[in-house]
């Protein structure tokens, strides 16, 4: 079977938002950001310290080892730039089939091990976008911010309740990264305000201010990663990702987990196997994914 290269900026400029866990451990404008962009910046930057750019270029601190490509999102060498504008290529620049199996290379290897796990992490089942609720995007922005960007999440009293609430601007970047499309206010317009005394009510999602609110509740981040075995590009043009879900030690730095090989995994011996699964997602023209359906055997 003939083998592919993914390219590597490609498959690694987007995904950034939050510290993107702990092996230790479409169309609407965007709200105003309220240093959602800053904190998830600031969170990548302690895997490898880089003046922030952004979003966009911030991810490739993760995936590039070299400081121009890592500031820029790109190979630092323009004239190696040649493979960084298709979807996917091979050396001859010959487009895969349908249901090919292809091989990223490194970075973007890399950067689908942590797209994955973001869903893995949150020991999601299944889910489909085109059946997803608002109540259901909200809930996995919650969970991520918990898990990686704390700084976005604040405890607000209310009454005799406590709640962990977060911007608008917050679940705009969490929402982009992962699903591919901008919030906006309809986000909480169909959303009761929260109350202020216990009852039978749901913990949340609720809005007000500009903020959604959840009961608050201690959770602690999750342990799971995901490392992606086989990549095929679909007759629609989208590519789905076969995985495996691992849970790592008390010791493991998920950051190390994400450049793990199944090989390497399997030889940890803090690091035990969970399940397996497959995710569709789409590929925008910046190189973005976009989750369509995730599926694991939990």
């Amino acid at each position: 079977m003939k083998r592919f290269k993914i390219s590597a900026v490609l498959l690694s400029t987007c995904l950034a938002l939050g510290a993107l866990a702990g092996c230790s451990q479409s169309s609407a404008p965007a709200p105003a950001n309220d240093g959602a962009a800053k904190s998830v910046n600031d969170s990548i930057n302690r895997v490898t310290p880089v003046e922030s750019q952004g979003i966009a270029s911030e991810i490739s601190v993760i995936v590039y080892d070299d400081a121009d490509a890592l500031t820029s999102g790109k190979p630092a060498d323009p004239a190696d730039d040649s493979d960084t504008h298709g979807a996917i290529e091979d050396e001859d620049s010959t487009a895969p089939a349908a249901d090919e199996n292809v091989d990223p290379d490194e970075a973007g290897q890399i950067y689908a091990n942590a797209f994955v796990s973001a869903f893995a992490e949150q020991n999601i089942s299944e889910m489909d976008i085109e059946n997803l609720t608002v109540e259901e995007y909200l809930d996995f922005v919650r969970i991520y911010l918990k898990n990686h960007a704390t700084d976005l999440i604040s405890y607000e009293p209310k009454g005799e309740m406590l709640f962990e609430t977060f911007t608008l601007a917050s679940a705009h970047e969490v929402i982009k990264v992962f699903f591919g499309f901008f919030t906006s206010d309809v986000f909480g317009s169909g959303l009761e305000a929260p109350p202020e005394a216990h009852g039978d009510q749901p913990a949340g999602p609720y809005f007000e201010d500009g903020r959604f609110w959840y009961e608050a509740y201690n959770t602690e981040a999750g342990n799971r990663f995901a490392l992606v075995d086989s990549y095929t590009v679909n007759e629609d043009g989208t590519v789905t990702l076969g995985f495996t879900v691992y849970e790592a030690g008390p010791n493991d730095n998920l950051y190390d987990c994400y450049r793990l090989s199944p090989e390497e995994a399997a030889a940890d011996s803090t690091i035990n196997i969970v399940t397996n699964g497959s995710a569709t997602v789409r590929i925008n023209q910046s190189g973005e994914y976009s989750l369509i359906y995730y599926k694991a055997d939990i």
